[in-house]
């Protein structure tokens, strides 16, 4: 009685899967690209790897790029499905990449079906590509790495070291709707005279279009820390002194410890003003002037420091105004602390105008082992 009760419990928990796909008879993409097309339409482009077999047991992978005109994402996929074996599917994408044009039109028009298709990988990476999407997807990299890899672990060294949000399909999806909230996303571009793809900065949206405002790669290590962001390492190099022919002498390199960050907004009749604080504890990491067991010495570079990066920040902060891409999500904490502000505020207008203060406070905790 109780081996046959066994069985039956078996069975029913060992029943397959309704929804079961077999990879075999698909044809996994793995990098995709959109870009402006004609007449209001899109060229997509996609990447996608086949591995052969040979009878002695080795492998051979080959890397097929096929781009299509279409009038929409899934049109464009419906065409791309008429040009290959088996099916197209996108469920392990790893890197969705989106032409500068098209964003700067509308990126939601291209991400629509990927938020209605559960089959959809979300956690695919997402960047923007100087120039055209087709361009970086069909680069020819001197490695051996399939493009997916390369590019997404481009964007993944990025995050490591600050310069990217580390944003995907799935992160993007709530400040596309939500009002008073932008966004960024990483640039990827092609380094013809270098012969590789590079980083390229972080382009500012407002709403869900790209500005054609950007934060330089140089610029995007301050940017993240002023969103309370880090990645394993976040170096900075300024200059801090005027005093010596060597150049290299003049310069300091920290790797930022610890940070915090807060943003005060504060109600002023009709408008509000912002200050944002940043306060980071840093190591040096370089300095041939050195002198750092001198305590006037470490209060002197906390000071100068302080000052650099405050610059920075000012700078960064007239780039987000005059691009409208309210990075912070101030009108969302406006919204919501200070709601009969709101009200009487068209954002849209009203963030170019605000007064906002950066502040930053640099403190140096570490200075290597040599004195």
């Amino acid at each position: 009685m109780k081996k046959g009760l066994m069985v039956i419990i078996s069975l029913v928990l060992l029943t397959g899967c309704w929804d079961e796909r077999q990879f075999k008879n698909v044809k996994l993409v793995l990098t995709m690209g959109f870009d402006k097309g004609e007449d209001g339409g899109i060229t997509e482009t996609v990447s996608i790897p086949t591995i052969k077999r040979s009878a002695e047991g080795g492998s051979e992978e080959k890397v097929q790029i096929i781009s299509t005109e279409a009038r929409t994402p899934l049109e464009a996929r419906n065409n791309t499905d008429l040009m290959v074996s088996e099916s197209f599917d996108p469920a392990k994408l790893r890197v969705l990449v989106i032409g500068e044009e098209l964003a700067k039109d509308n990126i939601y028009s291209v991400l629509d079906e990927f938020y209605r298709n559960p089959t959809n990988n979300l956690n695919a990476h997402i960047a923007i590509a100087r120039g055209s999407a087709s361009e970086v997807l069909t680069y020819q990299n001197t490695s051996d790495t399939r493009i997916s890899k390369y590019i997404s672990g481009l964007l993944q060294g990025a995050v490591a070291t600050t310069h990217a949000t580390g944003e995907n399909i799935q992160l993007i999806c709530a400040e596309l709707f939500e009002e008073g909230e932008d966004f960024s996303l990483p640039i990827i571009e092609v380094d013809e005279e270098k012969q590789l793809l590079r980083f390229g900065g972080m382009a500012l949206f407002h709403d869900d279009s790209y500005t054609g405002m950007d934060i330089t790669a140089n610029e995007s290590i301050v940017f993240m820390l002023l969103q309370g962001l880090k990645g394993k390492s976040a170096r900075l190099t300024h200059k801090v002194s005027d005093q010596h022919e060597n150049e290299r002498y003049n310069h300091v390199t920290t790797n930022v410890l610890k940070l915090k960050n807060d943003i005060d907004i504060k109600p002023e009749g009709d408008t509000v003003s912002v200050e944002v604080n940043l306060a980071l504890k840093v190591r040096v990491v370089e300095y041939p002037a050195d002198h750092l067991q001198e305590k006037k010495t470490i209060d002197e570079l906390n000071v100068t420091l302080s000052e650099e990066v405050t610059k920075d920040a000012e700078k960064i902060v007239a780039k987000m105004q005059e691009a409208n891409s309210d990075i912070w999500g101030i009108g969302r904490q406006v919204k919501a602390y200070h709601p009969e502000v709101y009200k009487k505020l068209k954002w849209s207008e009203t963030f170019p105008e605000i007064d906002i203060t950066p502040k930053v406070k640099v403190e140096i905790v570490q200075h290597g082992i040599i004195y």
